[in-house]
């Protein structure tokens, strides 16, 4: 009862909220025997699937979800989520309230504990193609295959769009995405928050994972592609879980969109500039092989 009267104190004031959230967080690290474990990533690359399959588990470990804790992406995300404070999308401010409470926890160190950190990777222009349609919400308005559409993290206002004609929507992603989000992801926030750069030696591409070693944490890195022909190994080898098994969630067939989705990646022209601005990147150098980055190319490059 004293706690639920602490609570709605605490949630008469932003910063309270923000402090007393904050607390509740450190409170429940402290049930656990072991360090905690990352699912760390950029969105749309499966994390959703992995977090989902490590907390049926149980595991001694408390596990979060995050998609950067780099200090200038969290102070700017806070900023612009302020406005949901005690609004029905008040959760969403929550997001960066837990990332700055794990900026807090790296910092102060685990007491001679490593960080445990799960990341993958995804081929940039299909991950692209489904981060952007991820942040926009479709609404069905039943009249010529018609959707409402808005968004707030692309500043997208209530317009609509219609499944037989998409060139809206395809000005929009060209204008609206950031697009070397894969690019960037592993400098800014493994090497910029952990200081481990995954770059620095040859990535095992047959293999389809990698384990890195730094002074603050161990990172388990796998391709999205190999996900499901090597998870039991690479889950096995990092954790020590026998028998791992992926539990499948935030698909796009699950979601509102997905007719959408499925024609505008069958019909969106890519440029040249743009395929080759990704697939020429040290990033796509690095993961995969020059055969699979051909076969890409093929696969948007179109007449």
């Amino acid at each position: 009862m004293v706690g639920k009267i602490i609570e709605r104190l605490a949630e008469m004031n932003y910063y309270s909220a923000r402090a007393f959230y904050k607390y509740k967080l450190r409170q429940s690290c402290l049930k656990y025997t072991n360090a905690p474990l990352l699912v760390y990533q950029m969105g749309k690359v499966g994390s959703e699937t992995v977090a989902s399959s490590l907390s049926v588990l149980k595991l001694d470990m408390p596990i979060y979800h995050v998609h950067y804790l780099s200090e200038s992406l969290v102070s700017e995300t806070e900023e612009n989520r302020r406005k949901y404070f005690h609004t029905e999308k008040y959760h969403l401010l929550k997001r960066p309230w837990l990332y700055q409470f794990l900026q807090g926890e790296i910092s102060k160190g685990l007491e001679g504990r490593r960080w445990k950190i799960i990341t993958l990777t995804r081929e940039p222009v299909a991950r692209n193609l489904s981060a952007f349609f991820e942040n926009i919400e479709f609404k069905p308005v039943g009249v010529n295959n018609g959707y409402e559409i808005k968004s707030d993290y692309y500043g997208i206002e209530q317009t609509t769009v219609t499944i037989d004609d998409l060139s809206k929507l395809m000005d929009l992603f060209f204008d609206r995405l950031k697009h070397d989000a894969p690019l960037v992801f592993f400098d800014r926030e493994l090497k910029g928050v952990f200081d481990i750069d995954v770059f620095s030696s040859e990535f095992p591409i047959s293999k389809g994972y990698a384990i890195y070693e730094g002074n603050k944490a161990d990172v388990l890195l796998i391709r999205l592609e190999n996900l499901n022909e090597c998870a039991q190994d690479a889950f096995k080898e990092f954790l020590n879980i026998d028998n791992f098994t992926l539990i499948n969630t935030n698909t796009a067939a699950e979601k509102t969109y997905d007719p959408v989705y499925r024609k505008f990646k069958n019909n969106i022209a890519l440029p040249d500039s743009y395929i080759d601005k990704l697939y020429n990147s040290k990033y796509m150098r690095h993961f995969y092989s020059k055969a699979e980055t051909e076969e890409f190319r093929k696969r948007w490059r179109r007449t």
